[in-house]
């Protein structure tokens, strides 16, 4: 049984975007894997006979993931093999090209290019309804006639490669670099005649799309100055080229829509009792009226934690009588669905996360882990779950995992659950290092599902844990809500954990403790060592320190963490600066090793700097690896060998201050 290291995630199988053919008797998919060579990740397409369950890979070109059913017998994918246009694109212009593959086999045919950046895309007859990448900072090569006009603009274009000018909010976003007068935007191509056209208005921002028939509705948020968190719903009638407006933005932040029995129907919350971070409800709108359809209290995504899967697909999806969605339950994610007269019911109930979901004919599909497991397909008939796939069996079964052990007790009133992983060749009569991990959100989930960075500090001879602190997810809204108490009970949660694995397992050396965490665990671990010594070295990723400069600098910022906060820097600066890290660095003493990006706009290195400047100071040990051409999504999805060295960074970090 080999020992699971740093390097093993870049032998694991990421299936991912598992949809069925029109007539159910298919299914396509997308495999990711680790390029180690190239130092990145590949993805061919792959094709599923449902009656057989046989499944074989369909594509070679290692970069397809984007991909719809064209019919019963063809896939259309987009790719970048056409070496003209991706010169073209290489000069500045916009186009995406599109290839059309038989399920059996063959090679792929060039069907068309677009002269659009095209993120997303659904079939609707005879047209492509897209979701597009629009800058408008940007001249529109894609369209010009060739000559010396379009070889000037192209040149003054390069010029401008060397500036950054930002006039609204956000200018960046996370994942995204510059998002400053650039919108996602509505188009339609035309299948028979070749035509393109943008049809949503003028600076709005195309958040989501559905087709429904003849209609799209698509929900938007049309800013030119500050981007609000409010968006509208709207319905493009492609018969007539019009836009009818069905939900104003004006109160509601808008998450999925749909027709169920002929009624608008939609997910959304008003925000007005937890903020931005209050759950969605399910509503319906006719003439303008907006109507709730169901009060209920749960999320409506996968919100478990893991750092080895790819989910390139929707958590949400219906068909005509109902909609299909992951909700968490505290420890997992299930899969439920409600109709169209707001009743409630749960479909797939087990242990696990599920990540992106299709349904035909009631029949479900979806991507998910199970039994401590990597990331499988797998579907559900309405009475039976089957797994799919096989890609990691073999893999896994080579592989020491060690599973989570489970238990729950109660503080000051609440219960919580407390997770244990213990060490390889676990002895009851030695005595081993711990690692307190907290995980990001805060409004994330810990349950007992496969974590590459945990089972491989297990392996490595430490006992793990964690638990789900207020603010987490999958307990309801008064349960998530940390609003104006970050550090506070959150931190008491945390040591009251830490104090409760001791008492449970005296094998863990109480003065050989360390803690880490990413985003919202790296605030968390800023705090810890900022507010106790009990920990002999810790690991902050992603972090935040300093609320005042935190807001002012990253892309959700300026709304998101002021409403979480309940503080902004000019009327409760104090607040803001009570709840801050930074505040109390004079006081630590713990090594603090800083995993950071300098791409990440969500939680910006500034923060990071401040922090570890802040211990140099003061005389603590530190040390700050920063991440070049990485952001927020560096310990999932950041190119392997980053991933690599991160993790490397970590373990030579707790090895010097916890075994040494």
């Amino acid at each position: 049984m080999k020992q699971i290291g740093i390097k093993d995630f870049m032998a694991y199988n990421y299936p991912t975007g598992i949809v069925s053919s029109p007539d159910g008797k298919h299914a396509a998919f997308a495999v990711v894997n680790v390029n180690e060579k190239d130092n990145c990740y590949d993805s061919c397409l792959w094709i599923m006979d449902m009656a057989t369950g046989e499944y074989k890979k369909l594509t070679n070109g290692r970069k397809e993931r984007n991909f719809i059913w064209f019919d019963n017998e063809t896939l259309l994918f987009t790719s970048d093999r056409d070496k003209s246009y991706a010169e073209k694109v290489k000069k500045g212009e916009d186009w995406t090209c599109f290839y059309k593959i038989s399920i059996h086999g063959g090679e792929a045919e060039f069907a068309f290019a677009v002269p659009l950046k095209v993120s997303k895309m659904k079939l609707a007859g005879s047209k492509l309804i897209m979701s597009v990448k629009y800058d408008y900072n940007k001249p529109d090569f894609s369209h010009m006639e060739e000559g010396d006009e379009k070889k000037a603009a192209l040149d003054a274009w390069k010029d401008e490669k060397d500036y950054e000018v930002f006039d609204e909010l956000p200018f960046w976003a996370n994942g995204q670099g510059i998002v400053n007068k650039k919108r996602n935007r509505l188009a339609v191509y035309d299948l028979e005649t070749g035509a393109d056209k943008i049809v949503s208005p003028e600076y709005e921002n195309v958040e989501n799309f559905w087709v429904e028939g003849d209609k799209v509705l698509y929900i938007g948020n049309l800013y030119t100055d500050k981007k609000d968190v409010y968006q509208g719903l709207k319905c493009y009638h492609m018969a007539d080229d019009s836009i009818e407006t069905l939900v104003e933005q004006k109160d509601m932040s808008i998450d999925y829509a749909c027709i169920l029995n002929g009624k608008v129907t939609f997910f959304a919350s008003y925000m007005k009792l937890y903020g931005f971070n209050e759950n969605d409800k399910l509503y319906t709108v006719e003439n303008g009226e907006v109507s709730l359809l169901a009060d209920f209290d749960d999320s409506i995504h996968n919100s478990i934690c893991c750092d080895c899967k790819f989910a390139d697909g929707p958590a949400i999806v219906h068909d005509e009588n109902y909609i299909y969605f992951i909700s968490t339950l505290r420890k997992q994610s299930v899969i439920r669905r409600f109709d169209a007269n707001g009743n409630m019911e749960t479909l797939v109930d087990r242990q696990g996360s599920v990540h992106t979901l299709d349904v035909n004919n009631g029949m479900i599909y979806f991507s998910g882990m199970r039994d401590m497991g990597l990331t499988e397909l797998y579907s559900f008939d309405g009475k039976e779950e089957k797994k799919l796939t096989s890609f990691n069996d073999e893999i896994m079964a080579e592989r020491n995992v060690i599973p989570v052990e489970e238990f729950t007790f109660t503080h000051k009133g609440i219960e919580l659950d407390g997770y244990v992983i213990k060490p390889a060749d676990f002895d009851p009569n030695k005595t081993y290092p711990g690692i307190l991990t907290i995980h990001g959100g805060p409004r994330a989930t810990f349950g007992p599902t496969f974590f590459h960075e945990s089972e491989m500090f297990a392996n490595a001879g430490y006992f793990v844990f964690f638990t789900n602190p207020v603010g987490s997810d999958g307990r309801g809204n008064a349960f998530a809500d940390l609003s104006g108490r970050h550090g506070s009970i959150d931190f008491d949660h945390c040591m009251a954990v830490t104090d409760e694995v001791l008492k449970r397992y005296p094998q863990i050396d109480e003065k050989r403790l360390g803690v880490m965490g990413g985003s919202y665990g790296g605030y968390m671990t800023n705090w810890v060592v900022g507010n106790t010594t009990r920990f002999a070295a810790a690991a902050s990723q992603r972090s935040i320190s300093n609320w005042v400069s935190k807001c002012m600098t990253t892309d959700i910022g300026y709304y998101f963490n002021m409403d979480q906060i309940k503080a902004d820097p000019w009327s409760t600066p104090d607040k803001m600066w009570t709840h801050s890290p930074l505040k109390y660095a004079n006081m630590a003493k713990t090594p603090t090793l800083f995993i950071q990006s300098d791409e990440d706009y969500r939680c910006w290195m500034g923060d990071a700097i401040q922090m570890f400047s802040a211990l140099k100071y003061f005389g603590v040990q530190a040390r700050l690896c920063l991440f070049h051409g990485e952001n927020h999504e560096l310990s999932r999805s950041g190119k392997p060998n980053h991933r690599v060295r991160r993790l490397t960074e970590m373990y030579n970090w707790f090895e010097k201050y916890l075994k040494a």
